[in-house]
């Protein structure tokens, strides 16, 4: 996928990142106010090393989304996300530093999409995690 500024984005960094995508309707009102409303929530979201991109269907949508958010947001124009994931339309997808996804909603036409709140809550659980419980004992 492209950014918004042309470059590639990158949906899982290296580092302990845990990735928080988020797929849109295209030039989708409500879309974008729910988009704000985590946008809101990007403090919190970092203290518990979440790693935010929101994903447009478009590479206009997405320079017109950039301009507005703190975090990138990235051109799927080729739909690969949505193939990769099972994700098409306003969806959310959380994943941990490894990879592994724990947590997908929405998708479709629909605006089923968690509350910032939980966002924040499930990227404070994946932070909390021991390294024990995800099989990197020393």
């Amino acid at each position: 996928m492209t950014s918004a500024a042309g470059g590639p984005v990158r949906l899982n960094p290296p580092g302990r990142q845990n990735p928080v995508i988020v797929s849109l309707h295209p030039r989708c009102g409500e879309c974008r106010a729910w988009l704000r409303r985590l946008a809101d929530t990007i403090v919190e979201l970092r203290e518990w090393d979440a790693h935010v991109v929101a994903v447009a269907a478009t590479q206009e949508d997405a320079v017109s989304l950039a301009a507005d958010l703190p975090f990138p947001v990235a051109a799927d124009a080729e739909g690969g996300f949505a193939a990769r994931t099972g994700v098409a339309g306003a969806g959310v997808v959380i994943a941990d530093q490894w990879g592994e996804v724990h947590h997908v909603a929405g998708g479709g036409d629909g605006h089923d999409l968690p509350g910032p709140a939980e966002i924040v809550d499930w990227v404070r659980f994946l932070a909390i995690q021991c390294p024990e419980c995800q099989g990197e004992a020393l």
